[in-house]
């Protein structure tokens, strides 16, 4: 009995200990997809089995999210995901992974501030800049999505996150750890600082949001030893008129750019963005929209490796311009997300209540020639595995996406993706038995299940 009554005291006595909890909510999804890759080698040459001429899988996301809101505005949030591909074992696919774990304390000091601290999303503007600590082509180390590297979800950062909420301005601070390296070798830190004022205009809904950041370190994702990085931009988009939206975006980088190893001397970063847009929605049953969007960014010369660096460096952006060519030619120079002019063309509707039809059209012309060569040269692409045969022109090519949504219930979504890749001039026409010109398809069933 004795022990029973002990037993009770320090339970009793350990109870404080404990954050008090006033909410706590329980959300999460499963998506799974089935994936068909074809000639994503480029490859016309019949009977050439290799996992990018022809590759079929079915992969599954799962993510389970806990938020909790504790006294005084503070909460917590936690959250366990899994990438996989089905049959698939290794670390990455049967493990669950943090993907985000942090803390939150509003009116922190004061009523404007908020804090946050850990492991969180950061999406800047259309994010451009910041928006996925390893580019939407490329994987998370936690990620089990081997050869769908685009699909996944873990996107957050680790870092601190300041807000001073003066309405209608809105002023974030930043400091972000992306890759922490022990002073037992001889690479960098990759941090990221960043300042993004936000303004809100009541006429016209407009928003309007300057930022700069500032990148130091090793950026292994872009291929260069050192980057020490500053990149200052401007965001802004207004709607005119009922069902029109209008858009721009521009952004400079400048800084110290060192290639592999070192073993070149630090270039001057002179390089640029700009995106301008806009879209129109109508008024009715079917919800018919048009968008057109064009992009920039700029690239550098094949055969310039001395003076300024001018490539735009993608860093951290999470943009997605065309379900193929996003993957296949990504990186610096590769040109979709550097050394590119991207049109692109779309239009969406809904036929039924519950059915949402997108059609997209993209064009792709690089900023600068990836070859001097005017008969053919073989260029390695950054993030496929692969290499193609390039010649001195600037025509990459084109891609019709085809996208439909439906709503099964308001918990279940079915989703089919299709893209269609076709090479352009800039891809060396030859008599050989292999040439890189074929056409490229993917083809993305998916549902998935919100709680």
């Amino acid at each position: 009995m004795k022990k029973l009554i002990i037993l009770a005291a320090v339970m009793m006595l350990a109870v404080p200990a404990f954050a008090a909890v006033q909410n706590v909510k329980v959300s999460g999804d499963i998506e799974t997809f089935a994936v068909s890759q074809n000639e994503f080698d480029l490859l016309d040459t019949v009977g050439n089995d290799t996992v990018l001429d022809d590759l079929g899988f079915i992969a599954t996301i799962t993510r389970l999210r806990i938020d909790a809101d504790l006294t005084d505005n503070v909460a917590a949030t936690i959250r366990l995901a899994n990438e996989r591909e089905w049959d698939v074992a290794c670390s990455a696919t049967t493990n669950a992974e943090i993907d985000l774990a942090y803390l939150t304390m509003k009116e922190m000091f004061y009523s404007p501030l908020t804090l946050t601290i850990g492991r969180q999303e950061l999406a800047y503007g259309s994010k451009l800049v910041v928006g996925d600590p390893t580019t939407n082509a490329v994987k998370s180390a936690d990620s089990g999505l081997t050869h769908a590297p685009f699909l996944s979800k873990m996107k957050a950062f680790d870092a601190i996150r300041g807000v001073l909420d003066y309405d209608p301005w809105t002023i974030d601070l930043l400091y972000a750890k992306v890759d922490e390296v022990f002073e037992a070798t001889d690479s960098e830190d990759e941090d990221i600082l960043g300042l993004n004022l936000a303004y809100d205009f009541v006429d016209y809904d407009g928003e309007l949001e300057a930022y700069v950041f500032c990148v130091d370190g090793d950026v292994n994702s872009t291929g260069a030893t050192d980057i020490d990085a500053a990149i200052f931009g401007l965001r802004g988009s207004l709607v005119p008129a009922d069902g029109l939206v209008l858009g721009a975006e521009v952004a400079f980088q400048s800084g110290d750019y060192t290639t592999s190893s070192g073993s070149t001397a630090a270039r001057n970063i002179d390089a640029m963005a700009a995106t301008v847009e806009g879209s129109y929605a109508w008024d009715n049953e079917y919800e018919p929209a048009i968008k057109l969007c064009y992009d920039y960014r700029s690239g550098q010369k094949s055969d310039k490796s001395t003076g300024d660096y001018e490539a735009w460096l993608p860093l951290y952006e999470d943009q997605s311009k065309g379900l193929i060519a996003d993957y296949l030619f990504a990186g610096v120079n590769g040109g979709v997300n550097s050394n590119a002019h991207i049109i692109n063309l779309g239009a969406s509707l809904k036929p039924m209540e519950d059915l949402t039809i997108g059609l997209d059209w993209f064009k792709y012309i690089l900023d600068e020639e990836i070859t001097t060569s005017a008969t053919g040269a073989t260029i390695s692409s950054v993030y496929s595995s692969n290499s193609y045969t390039m010649k001195k022109d600037d025509d990459l090519g084109d891609e019709i996406d085809v996208t439909l949504l439906y709503d099964y219930s308001e918990d279940v979504q079915f989703g089919l993706k299709a893209g269609y890749f076709m090479p352009g001039d800039a891809f060396a026409y030859s008599t050989a038995a292999d040439t890189t010109n074929d056409e490229a398809i993917e083809v993305i069933g998916s549902v998935v299940v919100s709680f």
